[in-house]
């Protein structure tokens, strides 16, 4: 396959992964909206004569939390925030509870694109710079027997812990990506880079409506296949192994709660299917040609700018250096250079 490691490196850091200072302008921003929550609860008490309390914890969630927001060109980054409140706290009804937080923020006000609102699964507040932030509502209980609970306001009451994705994620990418003290190559965080780099390619349309993070995420736990010394090797064979999964079975189920489907929308099951087919094209069409004996540079980053629909790839940015002219590597998957011709759609994977 020929060897692209060192451009997928570079544009992972420079146009994939977020960059520290937009990170914490994205955490600025939680934080005035946690204080906008709090101002506008103050309002509600002094209306109403009633104590509204504060949350008594407001963990991040999704992937802001797992560190897999990509750089969006417009903007459109979704932060995800668990509120967590005493259950004593909260109208007993799920909508009634995530009315109270809509009401909350509605009297506080602030600079936003439209009124925030209680959708099914969270409140949300929308930025005019494109941005919005999903505030998810918990309530946590004592069961009397020594055991705390918390539960999920969405169309009912549900038993969940707003970190235990973010742990289970943080897990995956600590024990599977390759380490250097075992002698890998890459950098650290292998497993975190592929599901970065899949999520960038779900959005590189806009025509497109594939997958969210926490889906793809699942998906890569089930199929990565990591690679000690290139990234986009292991890029490759995740696709290519996801695509294979998806070709057997569309469904895909909680990594916590492992009987709850993910895919439990037919919104989300033609979303995957969609996936699935859009990775058929990347790997029959464009990328089969890495593993052609004549391949070239040219000819390489043509084929990743098809998948990726970035500019870069397609670029001078991207272009080759005296130093990376000659760093094809077809013998990754086996075999000596002469024995390599052209690799099968699912090469390096179980298909």
């Amino acid at each position: 396959m020929y060897d692209l490691h060192a451009k997928m490196n570079t544009f992972y850091h420079q146009h994939v992964r977020l960059p520290p200072e937009k990170r914490t302008e994205l955490g600025d921003h939680r934080d005035t909206n946690l204080e906008r929550l709090r101002q506008g609860l103050d309002k509600m008490s002094e209306q109403d004569g009633v104590a509204y309390a504060y949350p008594i914890r407001d963990p991040d969630q999704g992937s802001y939390a797992m560190h897999t927001l990509n750089q969006r060109p417009n903007q459109d980054y979704d932060i995800d925030v668990a509120i967590i409140f005493r259950e004593t706290d909260l109208p007993s009804a799920p909508l009634d509870a995530r009315k109270q937080i809509e009401r909350a923020f509605q009297e506080a006000g602030g600079n936003f694109k439209r009124d925030p609102k209680a959708r099914t699964n969270a409140v949300t507040v929308w930025y005019k710079d494109g941005y919005h932030i999903d505030f998810a509502v918990y309530r946590e209980y004592d069961d009397g027997a020594g055991s705390t609970f918390t539960e999920h306001a969405g169309a009912e009451w549900k038993k969940r812990y707003p970190v235990e994705i973010t742990d289970w994620f943080i897990n995956q990418v600590r024990d599977r990506s390759p380490s250097k003290a075992n002698g890998a190559k890459v950098e650290a965080g292998q497993f975190r880079k592929v599901v970065r780099l899949i999520k960038m390619f779900t959005k590189s349309r806009e025509s497109w409506d594939l997958p969210g993070g926490i889906i793809v995420s699942k998906l890569v736990e089930e199929c990565y296949r990591p690679h000690d010394d290139r990234d986009d090797v292991a890029l490759y064979e995740t696709m290519s192994a996801i695509r294979s999964r998806l070709l057997g079975d569309l469904e895909v189920y909680d990594p916590i709660h492992t009987d709850q489907k993910l895919t439990y929308k037919s919104q989300f099951h033609k979303q995957v299917e969609r996936f699935r087919d859009a990775l058929g094209d990347a790997i029959d069409n464009h990328l089969r040609v890495l593993f052609q004996s004549d391949c070239t540079g040219p000819m390489a980053r043509k084929a990743w700018c098809r998948v990726f629909n970035h500019d870069f790839w397609c670029s001078d940015e991207a272009g080759d250096t005296e130093s990376s002219k000659s760093t094809r590597s077809p013998s990754v998957f086996g075999g000596s250079k002469s024995d390599i011709r052209e690799a099968p759609p699912f090469a390096g994977t179980d298909a």
